[in-house]
């Protein structure tokens, strides 16, 4: 199917093809932008009853979607069917899926990973909010802006009716990214999306599919009844908490798993956030890519499931299910040398405690005191001369037993400390040995700032006190407001974002902030480099879009005709309706397209009045036209009427362009004519 036109959108090519139909480049004439258009094309054999039903689910479920306004999906612009053939007509945009970051040697760093994620949940919330379910989240539904905006795509799509879990390539979304619930034909809500959604995750981190196999009844089979392997086997860079995360999110029960998209976008922010900043934002290290490449071909042994390590923490099997393989009655390493691997293990803990505070007492007792030379003549550890002539006087030394204590500086001098959350007194950060956990060591000071994730050990094994440089803080800022679809302006200008949205913004910069919404006030408010920059992102979150007052208009109807009311392209109601508008002035138009009525006033609004403009509009009269010969086409002001010869048309008073059109050679005649109410024009032409 190669047509040239879909309802009002001219064709300009096709840009892809699926099983379900053909997607084009389509033109908007009306306002002159490209538009996406996706034909859904049912399969040979389908039955009319069949056909008709899906056609009918198509545009009542694509009208659903087309509700949906959000900066993370991709925005309806119609629906329509023409020819038999249904299509949805969208927002047009140019990108690359994220199919290609699931493979093992294309995996994106964490901290990507988890942006992307959390968009991608942001929109999925937005849209079960609204009662609607996409049903086939996969990454080639998930689509990346040269911007590093993620869209979501596809929501709306009619589902095939002859769709059959046994019929490769009929299956309308890959049984991989399906939820057990969907693979059963069971009544879905917002956890299904999930559901897939954590199957993306899982891929996105290790390049390996959680649930895979040769043959579609193999992948349902794993969907079903199996659990998937822990992700960090696959990327030991991973930490243990996102186990636990995919554990939830791929719950087979769906009420074990999230009950929204943020819950899991929040967890798995928690859980990168122990991290260094350098593992956040290297890519997939290289060994876990080939093991992942080994084990993705099948060339290694299954190692234990989500739930296996889970129970083994716990020190429980699972009742009645045989061991996981690997756990044969053959004694392994481990079994074969137990006593020698106790024994390395005590050794190294007690190194471990020991050895750190032996090197700092050691250290305490030959190092030169604060102030002098070591014998190469550099400044000792601790001296005043370090980190850029900021003093560094005190070493970390342990505080006591079982305890280390680092005294803190910053770049420049004066910043306030903080442990995770907590201010402290004085810049000295005191941890227990016994402690494993890492804490963020936080330094501010005005729009700077510094952050180190460190534990006990880090700080036990260090020389010298622990400096700090501070930095202007450039964060991700999440701008939303009440309502949403608010256009963001920064310093004036269009960042093409509407909230919620993320922001980079730069916290020792001035700026000002706009948001625009049709129906309400615009709320602005600017920033100084010195406020406090966590409140500023705390109320960025939470806008509250103040609602223009409304004022009604009714404008009275003709005796003899309806007229449409239209602002801008927008059709409003008709003349003789109570018309709801904003405060302020608007253009309206009022036409009838019949009678060739168009008529264009301004009106002025009130808030919580209502106004009676007193307009006049034409009367009726009629147009006959007749030309010799008569095979001619006749056009008035533009539009197509008839053929000759035209009896008495209706058309409405005033002046109008007719064109007469010879068919046989395209000879053509044009005559201005004035209509006078109640009368008939006659205009008369020869060829």
């Amino acid at each position: 199917m190669n047509p040239s036109r879909l309802g009002r959108f001219e064709i300009l090519r096709e840009i892809g093809k699926g099983a379900m139909g053909q997607v084009f480049l389509a033109n908007d004439p009306k306002i002159e932008r490209k538009v996406a258009i996706k034909t859904i094309v049912l399969p040979p054999g389908t039955s009319e009853e069949e056909a008709h039903e899906t056609s009918r689910r198509f545009l009542r479920e694509a009208q659903a979607a087309g509700r949906l306004l959000h900066p993370n999906i991709v925005t309806i612009f119609d629906v329509g069917e023409e020819g038999g053939v249904s299509f949805i007509a969208m927002e047009f945009i140019e990108g690359e899926t994220l199919e290609k970051y699931t493979r093992p040697d294309s995996v994106l760093p964490l901290k990507r990973v988890q942006d992307l994620i959390a968009q991608a949940a942001d929109a999925l919330d937005y849209a079960h909010q609204n009662h609607i379910v996409h049903r086939d989240i996969k990454p080639a539904n998930l689509m990346v802006l040269r911007g590093g905006v993620l869209k979501v795509t596809d929501f709306g799509l009619a589902k095939s009716p002859s769709a059959d879990l046994t019929q490769a390539g009929v299956l309308l979304g890959t049984p991989s990214y399906m939820s057990p619930e969907q693979i059963e034909g069971r009544e879905l809500d917002g956890r299904s999306d999930l559901f897939s959604l954590g199957v993306v995750l899982y891929e996105l981190l290790t390049g390996v599919r959680p649930f895979d196999g040769e043959s579609i009844s193999t992948i349902i089979y794993r969907v079903l009844y199996e659990d998937p392997r822990p992700p960090a086997a696959h990327n030991a860079a991973l930490p243990p908490e996102v186990n636990a995360i995919l554990e939830k999110a791929l719950a087979k029960d769906k009420e074990k798993r999230y009950a929204t998209g943020g819950e899991m976008s929040a967890d798995l922010a928690q859980a990168f956030a122990g991290l260094p900043p350098e593992t956040l934002s290297r890519p997939f290290p290289a060994m876990a890519r080939q093991a992942a490449t080994a084990r993705a071909a099948g060339t290694s042994a299954a190692g234990p499931t989500l739930r296996e390590r889970r129970d083994r923490r716990g020190g429980r099997v699972a009742r009645g299910q045989p061991a996981s393989p690997g756990t044969a009655a053959e004694p392994g390493f481990a079994a074969r040398h137990s006593f020698k691997i106790a024994a390395v293990v005590v050794i190294a803990t007690v190194g471990l405690v020991v050895f750190p505070r032996l090197v700092n007492r050691m250290e305490q007792g030959r190092g030169p005191a604060p102030g002098e030379r070591a014998g190469d003549g550099r400044p000792a550890p601790g001296s005043a001369g370090g980190a850029g002539g900021v003093a560094t006087s005190l070493a970390g030394t342990a505080g006591g037993p079982g305890v280390v204590s680092v005294d803190v500086s910053t770049i420049p001098r004066g910043g306030n400390i903080r442990l995770d959350s907590t201010p402290l007194a004085e810049p000295r950060v005191v941890l227990s040995l016994a402690d494993p956990k890492a804490h963020d060591i936080v330094a501010e000071a005005g729009c700077r700032r510094a952050v180190a994730a460190m534990t006990a050990a880090d700080l036990a094994s260090s020389k010298g006190n622990l400096v700090m440089e501070l930095k202007p803080r450039r964060e991700e800022v999440m701008i939303a407001s009440e309502p949403p679809g608010a256009r963001i302006r920064l310093n004036g200008h269009d960042t093409g974002k509407l909230t919620p949205a993320v922001l980079a913004l730069d916290g020792c910069e001035e700026r000002s902030l706009t948001l625009e919404r049709e129906d309400f006030r615009r709320w602005s408010a600017s920033f100084n480099a010195d406020d406090d920059f966590d409140a500023m992102v705390e109320s960025l979150k939470k806008i509250k879009l103040v609602p223009v007052p409304v004022g009604n208009v009714v404008v009275k109807r003709p005796q003899e005709y309806d007229l449409d009311v239209y602002e801008g392209d927008r059709r409003i109601g008709r003349a003789g309706e109570m018309l709801s508008l904003t405060e302020g002035k608007h253009t309206l138009t009022f036409k009838n397209d019949k009678l060739f009525v168009k008529e264009t006033v301004q009106v002025a609004v009130e808030g919580g009045r209502s106004t009676a403009p007193l307009l006049t509009f034409p009367g009726v009269g009629s147009l006959t036209v007749q030309a010799q010969p008569s095979n001619c086409k006749v056009f008035v002001d533009g539009v197509y009427v008839d053929v000759t010869p035209v009896l008495e048309y209706p058309i409405s008073s005033g002046g109008h362009r007719v064109k007469v059109v010879f068919v046989p050679n395209g000879a053509e005649q044009e005559v201005a004519v004035a209509v006078t109410g109640g009368k008939n024009a006659l205009v008369t032409v020869k060829f």
